[in-house]
């Protein structure tokens, strides 16, 4: 049973849960209130840009939701009703059975991304200074971020409960960038070694800040320059080869 036969029973197993519905309930609560104020004010230009940076950012929050509710539950789920050993007991490697899991996490978030990006293209004009390229851009690189995303939650799983893995998986997507920004700053007020050296370790922590480029959507219409968007792939990248390697480690101590 190799990963992609894991992700798809894993994928139709999710599309059966109510999160993926109450997305598309939410969708469709946005599409009636664009709609509505669309008709109302159709050549008013603040109210399609708030519009559109509205629908971008509740798009990336709530595909980075989906993702880590789906990801925490898989490996405790498994374990709970008891059917991680016969999976285990099947021609199916650890690492495949994790990577199965991840994809299907990641390609949900994905599809409901894109299901959130098409409907506001479809219904909300774009900003008058807006690049299509650009927003490609956006796009991938927070398709990217909820890769690394996954990989983490799924890591995370594996050493936390369910709950703890969510709650802090979600603090750290959505407000770790702030809280960066604030240690940084307090340790250039302290200065000396070790101020340096924590530095460079939070340095070190998954910036998923870097990935989100929506803001540059409404104020520009430059894209960024290949090397650039390529670097935050690999940099995403990178992270979810480390987060994937320490949950296959975690996941073969347990269940050797």
């Amino acid at each position: 049973m190799p990963a992609w036969l894991v992700a798809r029973i894993t994928f139709f197993e999710t599309l059966r849960k109510k999160d993926f519905y109450v997305l598309l309930i939410l969708m469709g609560l946005y599409a009636l209130v664009a709609v509505v104020l669309l008709r109302e004010s159709p050549q008013d230009e603040a109210v399609r840009k708030a519009l559109f940076s509205l629908g971008l950012s509740f798009s990336f929050a709530s595909a980075a939701i989906l993702v880590v509710v789906l990801a925490a539950r898989q490996v405790p789920k498994e374990i709970e009703q008891g059917t991680i050993l016969p999976l285990l007991a099947r021609p199916l490697s650890r690492w495949q059975f994790l990577v199965g899991k991840f994809l299907a996490c990641w390609l949900t978030g994905v599809i409901a991304l894109v299901c959130f990006v098409v409907l506001i293209r479809l219904l909300v004009p774009p900003p008058s200074r807006f690049g299509e390229l650009l927003f490609a851009q956006a796009v991938v690189l927070k398709v990217a971020g909820l890769a690394g995303l996954a990989a983490m939650t799924l890591m995370l799983s594996l050493l936390m409960p369910e709950t703890l893995s969510i709650t802090l998986s979600l603090f750290y997507y959505f407000f770790w960038g702030i809280l960066f920004n604030m240690l940084q700053a307090a340790l250039s007020l302290i200065g000396g070694g070790v101020a340096w050296v924590v530095g460079y370790v939070l340095w070190a922590l998954p910036q998923f800040e870097v990935l989100n480029i929506s803001r540059l959507c409404m104020t520009q219409a430059a894209p960024l320059a290949w090397m650039s968007a390529a670097a935050l792939i690999l940099y995403a990248a990178a992270y979810v080869a480390i987060a994937m390697t320490v949950a296959y480690n975690l996941f073969e101590k347990r269940w050797v």
